[in-house]
């Protein structure tokens, strides 16, 4: 199609666009702080080995400290923090290890 916008247009639009959703998607995951979740523990973090990662029964990515044998199990977090794509937690059960 004749008269397209130039490429260095359509990467700042498209660097515009990727702030807005990577705003609105932290402030969607920081709703979630204070509360308590049900997590599928999956596994050791892929960014940190020595903590745990799962996903909540929305998907949503929960990372958070526990022994390796809560792998494979539902167990309640609750929510400390979280990013622009991830939350942090606490389990909200004793003896981790």
């Amino acid at each position: 199609m004749p008269d397209q916008i130039s490429e260095t247009v359509i990467q700042k639009r498209h660097a515009r666009l990727l702030k807005e959703v990577d705003g609105i998607r932290g402030r969607k995951l920081s709703e979630y702080i204070g509360a308590q979740m049900e997590v599928l523990v999956e596994g050791p973090s892929h960014r940190n080995a020595a903590r745990l990662e799962g996903r909540t029964r929305c998907n949503k990515i929960v990372v958070f400290e526990g022994g390796k044998r809560l792998a494979g199990q539902v167990i309640n977090v609750k929510i400390t923090d979280a990013t622009q794509s991830t939350l942090y937690g606490d389990p909200a059960i004793m003896n981790l290890s």
